[in-house]
């Protein structure tokens, strides 16, 4: 092999800009200054969090080791300390480490393409147990009757948070989606009463897909109306963070508001909060609606490259359809 060429790998492997005529490993903190200071790393409040968390288990596991001498095997101690820090009996599930992996394997990446060194990602490729096999707790959808009863208890205790679950039960809208609407996203005084569901600094949205205008109809109607007349700019302010910078915490509001369904005995096995989504797309089917609409109401993923084309289905014809699957409980 060619001395110099041997020379050059050595001087880009050990060699720091910041240290002139010093030999010193580039460390995994070496790495991590660097994905920051391209601009790689997530502004989103809920991302920096997640990074430092998957950062500070690397770290635990390994220390501020130099970056070749990461191995596969530190990826493998990563992927079960990740698994065993959820609190099921299971521990976290593959799609949570999945997310835990993404936090730390670009940064790797960047690393080994800016500092040019000879090694390999191990990070890439790592084995997530049973991540083949699945959802492990599927979400069951609800029956009419399942969901009238629901509705029927949202209005007898008629408050915020009672309101925001009717909204989710004729909307399709995740919960990240209905306790981020801001007043000034609600327009109840046009021809079709709608809610603008759009990222902003409280709350980010799931998929570009999700940003959308979803009319509203029956228990969606009726919350909205509720909850227009509350303090502040939020459209329900009991979920607005405690500090004004922060984003709003979807996974509380659900843990309490689950938790209440529960004790309520409003639901069964398997059915949660995301059920109510299952539970429109189901009755939205039934009533015969096509595909694309549900998918424009929803804000689920196109199905092909055409249904992005144009400006979209209006709201009198994803209201019409919306109309379909209104329950007793708002007749």
């Amino acid at each position: 092999m060619n001395f110099c060429f041997v020379i050059g790998l050595i001087l880009r492997v050990f060699y720091s800009p910041v240290n002139p005529g010093r030999f010193i490993p580039r460390t995994l903190s070496d790495a991590k200054d660097k994905h920051i200071e391209l601009g790689k790393l997530s502004k989103e409040p809920k991302q920096i969090q997640q990074f430092e968390r998957a950062w500070g288990i690397l770290m635990g596991i390994t220390g501020d080791i130099p970056l070749d001498q990461l191995r596969r095997e530190h990826a493998n101690q990563f992927v079960k300390k990740v698994i065993s820090q959820g609190k099921g009996p299971n521990g976290n599930g593959p799609a949570t480490v999945e997310r835990y992996l993404k936090q730390i394997s670009p940064v790797i990446t960047t690393a080994i393409r800016e500092f040019e060194l000879p090694i390999t990602n191990p990070f890439l490729g790592v084995v997530i147990p049973n991540k083949d096999e699945g959802q492990r707790k599927p979400r069951e959808s609800f029956s009419s009757s399942e969901l009238i009863a629901i509705q029927t208890k949202c209005r007898e205790v008629n408050d915020q948070r009672r309101w925001a679950i009717a909204m989710m039960t004729d909307s399709g809208a995740r919960l990240a989606e209905v306790i981020g609407l801001r007043k000034c996203d609600v327009v109840l005084d046009a021809a079709v009463p709608h809610i603008i569901i759009k990222a902003h600094e409280g709350r980010r949205l799931k998929t570009i897909a999700s940003t959308r205008k979803v009319p509203l109809v029956g228990e969606a109607l009726w919350a909205a109306q509720q909850a227009i007349s509350t303090e502040g700019e939020l459209l329900f302010p009991v979920f607005a963070p405690k500090h004004p910078s922060n984003p709003i915490n979807a996974a509380s509001a659900s843990a309490a508001l689950n938790k209440w369904l529960k004790e309520q005995g409003l639901v069964g096995e398997g059915q949660t909060l995301h059920s109510f989504r299952h539970a429109v797309r189901d009755r939205l089917r039934d009533a015969g609606s096509p595909i694309d609409v549900a998918d424009a109401i929803g804000g689920w993923a196109r199905q092909s490259v055409g249904d992005g084309y144009g400006k979209g289905h209006s709201l009198e014809v994803l209201q019409q359809h919306l109309g379909r699957i209104v329950l007793a409980a708002s007749k």
